[in-house]
């Protein structure tokens, strides 16, 4: 592959970074990270805001076939993930853009697709995701709620789990056991379905700051018409690999990791302890040309998954690759970055807090990568399966 870009390229990342460098000027004072949009009020308009803006530009559905209103190639999505991450800003939905959109492109019927598509491209719709249960997460295919169909409709029991932004969203999708008697892996299927439908309680699950990001979803004979299937009826686990592919493979997070390095960099630069530079000390000059290696083989791994995408190459290997790193490499940061701070690394909401308080919230939040879109176990059993052709565990 060839990493350089061409004329044309620059220019349009160019014009990313500036239009996203004028967004965060409109940042509310309460948002402190990109998981702030689910928390408040205030926050959530400003995601909304920006969506409609990227909408207008048509950048939400960069790479998409041109009848569907798509527009440029996979190379222009990764830069303006690029320019949104490095910026920290919301706007991009990623369970509607980053997720749902690739799979309805890949796997949907063309009424579903000429029916959803539009509201995500203009970011007006947004979106959850129903996958993971109280008993279902890293082995999701033994889900136990049920979607059983009648006539022209399915109706849902059970309860999900682990919902970002399930307060929030409009329509979710979600993967549920449709035939109770058929074989694990084949007895599931995949739907789409109105979070204002009868029969759906969200409840909230605080996290440990406090913050709203993650809820329960409970389903008491809900009803969703059939025609909101993707894929096939019994079809949904060939759905849920399709769409695990576009949910790990996160460029946004590589670019959110640049910029905190820079944060990090120009601290060590500018803060002085008994009169040096924190980057005159062996240790930390250590540490930190450490996590700039790993930064930059990341975001080169993840400019190959967008080469892959771009050339519908890429496999369940590839996408649990770049997940792995990128979220382990989250943590390794936010450790270095709490050891360096000290006693201000602990503390957001006062006067001695450091870059806006930003590493306290980021070392809690360091963990939830490297759990979500199934835990970096199972992503190494996956690249050790399906990528290198070891053998299963008995």
């Amino acid at each position: 592959m060839d990493f350089r870009l061409t004329p044309e390229q620059e220019t349009r990342k160019k014009e990313f970074y500036k239009y996203c460098e004028e967004l965060t000027k409109k940042k509310p004072e309460s948002y402190i990270g990109i998981e702030s949009k689910n928390d408040n009020d205030e926050c959530w308009e400003f995601h909304r805001y920006c969506a409609r803006e990227f909408g207008k530009r048509g950048w939400l559905s960069l790479g998409w076939p041109v009848e569907y209103g798509g527009s440029g190639d996979m190379m222009d999505k990764v830069l303006f993930s690029e320019a949104i991450g490095y910026y920290g800003l919301p706007g991009v939905d990623e369970f509607g853009v980053a997720m749902l959109a690739p799979t309805l492109l890949a796997a949907g019927g063309e009424e579903v697709k000429r029916q959803f598509l539009p509201g995500i491209a203009k970011g007006e719709t947004m979106w959850c995701e129903l996958w993971s249960e109280p008993n279902a997460g890293s082995d999701l295919a033994a889900l136990g709620t049920t979607a059983i169909r009648k006539g022209d409709e399915f109706i849902l029991n059970g309860q999900k789990t682990w919902n970002t932004a399930a307060h929030r969203a409009d329509w979710a999708f979600g993967v549920y056991k449709s035939d109770p008697a058929a074989k694990k892996h084949q007895n599931l299927t995949f739907l789409l379905c109105d979070m204002k439908t009868p029969g759906i309680t969200v409840k909230g699950i605080p996290y440990m700051d406090g913050s709203h990001i993650y809820n329960e979803v409970y389903l008491d004979d809900v009803h969703v018409p059939a025609k909101y299937i993707v894929g096939q009826e019994g079809g949904g686990w060939a759905v849920v690999n399709v769409l695990a592919g576009f949910e790990r493979s996160n460029i946004a997070l590589v670019y959110g990791l640049l910029r905190a390095m820079e944060l990090l960099t120009n601290y060590a630069n500018e803060t002085k302890r008994n009169g040096v530079p924190l980057s005159k000390d062996p240790l930390i000059r250590n540490r930190i040309a450490e996590l700039a290696c790993d930064l930059e083989a990341v975001r080169t791994l993840a400019y190959r998954i967008a080469d892959q995408q771009n050339r519908h190459e890429m496999g369940l290997m590839d996408a649990a690759s770049v997940k792995v790193f990128a979220s382990e490499l989250m943590e390794k940061m936010a450790k270095m970055a709490t050891d360096m701070l000290g006693p201000f690394g602990q503390v957001q909401h006062s006067k001695y807090a450091r870059m806006g308080g930003v590493w306290e919230s980021f070392y809690q939040a360091c963990f939830v990568p490297i759990v979500s879109m199934g835990t970096n176990e199972i992503q190494r059993n996956i690249i050790a399966w399906y990528g290198l052709g070891l053998p299963r565990m008995k």
